[in-house]
Parts: C-alpha cells; structure tokens; sequence
C-alpha cells in the first residue's frame, strides 16, 4: 500500500517539475525584457515625476470587481512627455523585445491605473483605463518598492508578466513598468498532463484555488469547488484549503466515498487522491483513483500468501497426525511430494492406492496441490502486470524526460546550464554549445563552469558571489563578459536560480544565457547616430524644434534656447503656443496649412521671448512621419529677422518723411503764393472799407454789418499770416511754450471746418500749465492731423458729434506730464487695427482720403520730444488720442 501511494505522489511531484520548468523558463525571458524595456524607456536620461498642473480623466474599470468607476488624475510626465498621452514607448518596446507593455500611474488611495498600453481590447482600442486595487498583488509588491513576477490572462491568452516601480527622483513611486511574455507550450503541457493515467479509472487534473478546472479529461471550466462525497463532505474545498495553506512543496492525501452517477453507481466506494499546490500559476495538481484499483494487486497478493500460509499450516497439522498413527510410507511419500512442492514443483502428485482414509487423504491432497498449481499461474499473471504496469510508468517518464530535454534542446537562442553546487556541468543544451562553441560531451561531468569566465572574473571571485546571491535572494541576474572555447569574448545577459531538494537545501544551479552581441552593437550604432544628428542640429544658427501633434515640445536645439531665452527643460512638454503672439490661433493656421500642404517655406511670424520683447521669425515648417507613414508631429526652423524688419521700418519711415517733406515744400510754396494773392484784395477791401466808414454818419443803420466785415477781413488777414508762417521750412527749434498755444493755432485753422461739418468744438483747456519745449509749428502739425484723424471719424457717424480737446497735469512715479487729450464720439478702431495705427502708409480711409502717415509722423515728432502717444478706441464709441509731453520743471528735457 505504501509503494502505490509513493506512486501516486512521484507522479504529482513530476507534473508540478514540468510546469516549474516551463515558468522559469518564461519569468527569465520576463524579466530579462523587463531590465531591456526599462533601458528603453529611461534611455535619454529623462525622469519621471507628476505634473499637477495637468489633469487626465479616465473611466476606470477595477480589474478584480469589474465596478466602472470615473477618475480625474494628474499627468504622470517622462521627461516632458505626458505618458497617458503618448504610445511611442510602449510600442518601441513591444517592437524590441515581442509580447506586451504596460506603464501604470499610482493613483492614491485606489491603486495602481493602466495610462498606456500596447494591449488592446475588443473594439481594437488600446485597453487603458485597467484599475489594480490597493489589494491587488501587483499594487502591493510595486507600492512596496519591490519586483513584482506572475501571470495574467490578456488578449486571449495568458501571460507571465514582470513589473518594476516607476519612481521620481526622490526616490517614491509614481506607477510601474509591465511587461509580459507569452506563456509558450501550454497546449503541450496540458495534452500530456492528460494523457496521464492512474489505475484503471483514475487520471490527473488540474484546477485553481477558485475550483475552476483548468485541466480535465471532460470537465475543463467547471467549478467544482462545492463537489461534496457520499457523505455530505465537502472534499474539493477541503482539499483546496489544505493545499494553499501548506503552501508549494506539499503533498496531500485525502480519501472520501464516492458513486459516480454518470456510470449509474448507486454504491460509493473510496477514492484517494493526492495533490499539491503550484502557486505561480494558482494551479492544484490532483491524480488519483478508487483504491480497490489502486491496492487491487496487493490484495490479490495479500490473500494468494494467506491461502498458502494457512494449507501449509493444515498439511502440517495432517502429517503431524499421520505420523501419529504410524503411516510411516504413505506420509514419507507425502513429505516427499510436499519437498518438492515446496521447492516449486507443482507438477508432483501423490499415488492413491486405495480408497481408505490414506486414499482419500491423497486425493484430496493432489486437489489441494492442483489448486496451488492454479492459484501461482495466477499470481504469476498478476505479477507480470505489475511488472507491465511498473513498465509503462517507465515509459512515461521517459516520455516527461525526453518532453523536457526537448524543450531544453529548443531552446536554441539561449544557452541552458545545469550545475552541481561545486559548479560542475551536468547539463548542457544546444543552445549553450551554439553560444560557446563546446560539444555537451566535452564539458557535461568533465569540467567547471569556470571555463566559461574571463580569468580576471574568476580571480574576483564573480562564480562564488553569483552562488552566495542566489542561495541568498533565489536569483542572480547581470550582465557580464563570457569566453568561448576559441577565446573570443561577448557580452551576455545571465540568470542564475537555484535547484533545491525536498528539504529546501540548494544542491545545484541552473544558469540560463543569452548572448546580447547584437542588441549591443544596435546599441551603439543607434547612440552614435543619434548623437551624429544631435550635433548637427545643436551645431545650427538658426533655431529647430519639434512638437508632437498636440503641440507640445519634443525637441530644441541650443540655438533656439538662446532665441526664446528659455531653457530646455522650461520648454518641453508645453504646448507652442505659449511662445506665439498671436497664441493658439497661430498655432492652429499653421497646423492647417501643414495639413494642406504638407511643407511651408518663409513663413513669417512673431514670437516672445521670456523676457518680453518680441521677435519677427521667417521659419520653414514640415510634417514628422514614422516608419508606417503616420503623422507624429511637426518640425520648424525659425530664422529670427527681427534685426532686418527693423531696418526695413527705418527705411520706410525715412521715405516717409521725405514724401511729406516733400508735400510740406510743395504746400508751402502753395500757401505763400495763395497768401499773396489774397493779401493784394484784402489790401484793397480794407482801405476801402475804411473809407466806406469814414464817409458814413455814425448812426448809418447798416454800419454794424461794415464794421463785421472788416472783423472778418481782420480773420482772414490773420490766418493768411499763420499760414504763411506755417508752411515756411526751417529747421526745429526747441524753446519753452505753452502748450495750448500749438492746441489754439490748429483750432484756428480747422474750427470753421469743423462746425461746417456739423462737429460740435468742446475746449478743456487747463490755465498755468508749467511750459513744455518743444518746436511749435511741429506740435502744431500734430494737433492738426489729430484733429484731422477725428474730423474724418466723425464724418461717418449718425447723430450728434462731438470733438473735446482737454489740456491738463499729472504725475507719473514722481515726473510730472503736460497732456493735451483730442477725443471724438465716431466709429472707432477695431481691435486688430489698433496696433497698427503708427505703421506707415497703413490706413483704414477709401483710396483718396488719407496716406497712412498721419500717425507715422505723429509719433515720430512726439517722441523727438521725449513725450509719447496713448491710444485708448472702441469700435461704435470712439477714440481719445493722449498727447504726454514732460513739463519743464520736472527736469527732463
């Protein structure tokens, strides 16, 4: 009975070898990608940390309860890239290195939230928004800081997964890296596990802590974990509870009664099972069968050896008797057929020569030894059973053994050693002698695995700290240099594990190894031409950056820091628009016109920089593709022109002036001759005038309308004058003036007009303003374009109209200001003409009305007198124009 249920138990021990096996063959391939994605993401030395100034909304699905929950988070940032928002990292991973890739952003109080993710689900979206509660396993070996290794059941299959915590730079966790890679042979793995028999009826299967069946003959996917005997016992949970509790390397034996109704079974009889827990995978491993099959040969046995003992004892007992009556021949012959009986001939039979009790006494002793002769065929038949039986299991080892050392022998991309605890070879796959170029018969029980290190490593000691490391932590995985049988070196990615016995007591190693030669020089070939290519643009003058199709920053060159005057690290991540002029709008046209035509050159626009001042850019602007042709964001080239924009505006305000210089020497040749013209009549109807009143007595009733016309004369005589005086070209002469003297003057000349136009004149003209220097024709020439400008904005407005020029005094951060204000109540500038009134030539009047230079020249004289120009306008309000001179006292000028 014991040998059997040792059976039964190796048979559970080789089922639970074959899926660890296969797992740590997958959690080192998991792991290896996990340090190789974590390389990838972390490759220009960016950091990650929470930006709260951004927030992402997510409806959250809890992976354990399936609840649909809405969360609102902060931006979780990798270097100045929102990884919610951003793919390439993910998917640069799965193209590396295969499976799949997850990054997770720690959520406070809730767990850990999937942000990014090459997983999709059923609607081919990227499966984002996956909650891991606080309780989760995964949440609370990454919020402890540690690794966290397991499986998980993605995209139609399952999966071994490895994460690591994501942290800041101090040190605390903000999310985690996943990776998984797919679990490779399970369909293997599950048909022979099948295929296993135990006894006559029994077999093995497989189910997890939930009482699902993952493996069975008929039953996959049914829980069973209520299944209850004969007898009311819940034997399924029971067995599940034990088995979890004592954890892996146990091994359970339960018995309970069962009839099986399916077969008609109305009788229960008892049933063994024996089985063990595989926790990596959640898996019970379970074989068993009724025990009459399992103990049936032993019984058959048990009871053949009962039946001799008890007919040896008998015939004993009848020659004992024998003997007692003196039948000294017939018991002689008797004891001798016995003794060659007993030493194994069966074939003797005993003479009868009469039908007396010694007769009756041989005959039923030839029956008895035919019925021994019976009875040993049978054992014999039974014995070969066993011995088939005990054959076939043989054989079923020899398949396990030969299904291993085939998984091993495929393996071919990785080197697969096994070691004694000395670090002797005693295995030794394909793909190790790929790798180092030795026959598996040179090196397996013939050499150290030492001959496989550099001398130096091996003088430092670097085996005996690999086999401390992983005695001590279970695991030693690092890249190292290796040697082959020819001397050449290469770089490797190794991971050592230790084999251990029942006890727990570590009596070997397995070392798996993968030649990384490759994936370094791709290394180093990228990082050359990345740097290649950095340099190049690090090394141009004009500025270059990139943004993605959010227009945020991916990129700028040194050039375009000096620019902006921000730092690179000021400016990544922030959207482009913050550094336009006119803001999102621009970045929108712009994106627009990429979108139609893909390329733009000499595209003219403004930027500010950080302290302000306002630069004119010429930039040239193109579309960013990836390998699929895809659109991934935008680049530009910004060439800053602000330099030559201004010499260009110099230029054009110069022409300016001479055009109206030019105007002003035409119009006072003009006037003087007009003036003169006039002045020979006016002469003329004055003295005639005078004589006319001369010769009228003083109570002529029509003498008051004489004297008012020669008041008019007086005016006209008076404005000639000014005229003249005004249009004569001399150089500007600066010297102390009131300033509602230029004011009076330009109202002299324009008032008529103005009432002429309906324009109501309103004066606010401050008294004993201080005297501000200045030249007075030129202010004069301002007040009169100000007034001009007015006069026409009145002109095409309904209503009453009203021109008001105020004068008055403030004070400014301890400097006092003449003022003079010229406001009307017309139409107004619009918002995006308002910058432009001081340009030259630029004008909003019909062709024929205006030059556009008004303004221009306003500003330009104004500024010649150290005073500026203030503008305030609303479209259907008005304008007020406000002149600020610095009054003389106050020192300046």
């Amino acid at each position: 009975r014991g040998a059997a249920e040792e059976d039964l138990e190796h048979l559970v021990r080789n089922v639970r070898a074959m899926c660890r096996l296969q797992e740590e063959m997958v959690e080192n391939e998991a792991m290896r990608n996990l340090s190789v994605a974590a390389n990838v993401m972390y490759r220009d030395g960016m950091n990650a940390f929470i930006d709260s100034s951004k927030e992402i909304r997510f409806e959250a699905v809890n992976r354990l309860t399936g609840e649909i929950l809405p969360l609102k988070v902060t931006a979780l940032m990798l270097g100045e890239v929102v990884l919610a928002d951003n793919t390439q990292v993910v998917d640069r991973i799965q193209k590396l290195l295969g499976g799949i890739c997850s990054v997770f952003q720690r959520v406070e109080g809730k767990g850990l939230l999937r942000i990014t993710t090459t997983i999709t689900g059923k609607d081919g979206k990227r499966a984002t928004g996956i909650l891991l509660p606080a309780q989760s396993p995964v949440t609370r070996a990454i919020l402890a800081g540690k690794i966290y290794r397991g499986r998980a059941y993605e995209s139609g299959g399952w999966y071994v997964v490895s994460c690591q915590p994501i942290t800041d730079k101090e040190g605390g966790v903000v999310g985690a890296l996943c990776v998984g890679v797919k679990e490779k042979g399970g369909s293997t793995l599950k048909h022979e596990i099948k295929s296993i028999k135990v006894a006559k009826t029994g077999y093995v299967y497989v189910m997890d802590s939930k009482g699902v069946l993952r493996i069975h003959p008929a039953k996959e996917g049914v829980n069973i974990i209520n299944s209850k005997d004969s007898s009311g016992f819940e034997y399924i949970r029971a067995l599940a509870e034990d088995a979890i509790s004592h954890g892996e390397g146990y091994i359970g034996t339960i018995r309970y009664q069962w009839a099986n109704p399916e077969l008609g079974e109305k009788r229960p009889r008892s049933k063994l099972l024996k089985y063990t827990y595989f926790k990596p995978w959640d898996w019970i491993i379970a074989a068993g069968s009724y025990e009459e099959e399992i103990y049936s040969p032993f019984h058959r046995t048990e009871r053949f050896i009962f039946i001799i003992a008890l007919i040896a004892l008998g015939l004993g007992v009848f020659l004992t008797l024998a003997l007692s009556k003196a039948l000294t021949r017939p018991i002689k012959e008797l004891t001798e057929v016995t003794t060659k009986m007993l030493g194994g001939d069966l074939s003797q039979r005993v003479r009868v020569r009469g039908a007396d009790e010694i007769g009756v006494l041989g005959t039923s002793f030839n029956r008895m030894v035919a019925q021994i002769e019976h009875y040993t065929k049978n054992l014999e038949k039974i014995v070969e059973a066993r011995t088939s039986e005990l054959k076939e299991s043989r054989e079923k080892y020899r398949d396990t053994s030969r299904f291993l050392n085939s998984i091993l022998d495929s393996a071919t991309e990785y080197g697969i050693i096994a070691l004694d605890f000395y670090g002797n070879i005693i295995e030794f796959n394909k793909g190790a002698e790929k790798l180092f170029g030795w026959k598996k018969e040179e090196l397996i029980n013939r050499e150290n695995i030492g001959i496989t290190i550099l001398p130096a490593d091996r003088e430092k000691g670097i085996q005996e700290q690999m086999s401390k490391r992983t005695r001590k932590e279970g695991v030693c995985e690092m890249e190292m240099n290796r040697i082959r049988k020819n001397g050449e070196i290469f770089p490797v990615l190794t991971t050592v594990t230790a084999i251990k016995d029942p006890s727990g007591k570590t009596v070997g190693f397995v070392e798996i190894i993968r030649d990384l030669t490759e994936r370094k020089s791709l290394e180093r070939e990228l990082r050359e031409t990345k740097d290649f290519l950095e340099n190049i643009m690090e090394s141009s003058v004009d500025g270059i950056l990139t943004t993605d199709l959010k227009g945020k920053l991916t990129y700028t060159n040194r050039a375009m820091e000096d620019m902006l005057q921000y730092s690179r690290d000021e400016v990544l991540g922030t959207h482009i628009s913050r550094f336009y002029v006119r803001g999102i709008q621009e970045a929108r046209e712009i994106m627009a016109l990429l979108r139609s035509v893909e390329r733009a050159e000499n595209y003219e626009m403004e930027v500010k920089r950080k302290d302000g001042t306002v630069l004119t850019i010429l930039t040239s602007l193109f579309l960013l593709r990836n390998e699929q042709g895809e659109v991934i964001g935008t680049a530009g080239i910004f060439k800053d022109i602000t330099e030559q924009k201004l010499l260009q505006e110099k230029l054009k305000a110069a022409q300016a002036r001479m055009v109206e210089a030019s105007k002003m020497r035409a119009l006072g040749e003009l006037v003087a001759g007009v003036a003169h013209e006039l002045n020979n009549p006016l002469m003329a109807s004055q003295i005639l005038l005078h004589v006319i009143l001369e010769n009228l007595p003083k109570d002529f009733p029509e003498r008051e309308r004489l004297e008012l016309i020669g008041k008019c004369n007086d005016r006209i005589e008076k404005i000639v004058e000014h005229l003249r005086e005004f249009s004569r070209q001399t150089e500007p002469v600066f010297k102390l003036i009131d300033i509602n003297l230029p004011v009076e003057n330009a109202l002299m000349i324009t008032e008529q007009q103005l009432l002429n136009h309906g324009i109501n004149v309103v004066r606010k003209l401050s008294k004993g303003l201080p005297p501000v220097e200045g030249d007075l024709n030129q202010l004069e020439q301002v007040f009169l374009n100000l007034i001009s400008n007015a006069r026409d904005a009145l002109d095409d407005t309904e209503g009453a109209k009203q021109l008001t020029i105020s004068s008055g005094l403030v004070e400014e951060r301890g400097t006092q200001w003449v003022t003079v204000a010229v406001k009307d109540n017309g139409v107004g500038i619009s918002p995006e003409n308002l910058d432009r009134v001081f340009e030259p030539f630029f004008s909003t009047k019909p062709v024929g009305r205006g030059t556009g230079l008004g303004l221009s020249l306003c500003y330009g004289i104004i500024e010649a007198h150290k005073g500026r120009i203030e503008i305030n306008s609303y479209q259907g309000q008005g304008t007020e124009v406000r002149i600020l001179l610095p009054a003389r006292d106050s020192g300046k000028g």
